[in-house]
């Protein structure tokens, strides 16, 4: 499927989604986020993302970053791979409405680009922080405007260590998993290996929600 777009057949609009292929449950993501525009009513067209050429000239409306190892995505993406982490730093920066959805190691490589620029996301994690592959576990959390907690998987889980700025959507025991800042979204946990769509329903929201801003 490199260089091809898989598009959802719904009615309404259409949003370009950059999915990064770096890494991650990149096909989880793709099933969670044409789910997500069914129950939506949106048509999305999904750009996979795994060089800089890519992204050049993609007029994506949202971007979703998987998870995977933070260390392996920045070699894989980094100027000596793929070239691509740089530039789509840049284009999230230079976009500050842009929707994102992170996950897991995604949300690293947001609070912590490495690139000589600022953070994406203000929120500070720790790598790891949930312990080894061994310690990862499936537990109910708790999301903004859900009516029950949802089981959602960690898997060599970060763990947000001051996410007072960004709104806090998301909480395990009462500690935060899943913050929003503007359009970004940054979780530690797996949405896409979890059975739920609501945050790549978030996603498509903040999407339109942006087009429509644009056209009004």
């Amino acid at each position: 499927m490199d260089g091809v777009h898989v598009s959802c057949i719904c009615r309404g609009i259409v949003l370009e989604v950059g999915l990064v292929m770096l890494q991650g449950s990149r096909r989880a993501h793709e099933i969670a986020i044409q789910n997500a525009s069914e129950l939506t009513n949106t048509q999305v067209s999904i750009r996979e993302l795994r060089s800089l050429d890519d992204l050049i000239g993609a007029g994506l409306d949202a971007i979703i970053l998987p998870g995977g190892e933070s260390t392996t995505m920045r070699i894989v993406g980094g100027e000596d791979g793929t070239g691509l982490l740089g530039p789509l730093y840049s284009t999230i920066r230079e976009n500050s409405d842009m929707p994102v959805l992170a996950t897991c190691a995604g949300t690293i490589l947001l609070a912590d680009p490495q690139d000589g620029g600022d953070p994406i996301i203000s929120a500070e994690v720790d790598r790891n922080a949930w312990g080894r592959q061994i310690d990862s576990f499936i537990g109910p959390v708790a999301v903004e405007n859900a009516n029950s907690p949802i089981q959602c998987v960690f898997i060599r889980a970060p763990r947000f260590t001051d996410a007072r700025k960004p709104s806090v959507i998301a909480t395990f025991d009462g500690e935060p998993v899943g913050v929003r800042e503007s359009n970004r979204i940054a979780l530690t946990f797996h949405p896409e290996l979890s059975g739920t769509t609501i945050f790549h329903e978030m996603l498509i929201e903040a999407a339109l929600s942006v087009q429509r801003g644009a056209t009004a």
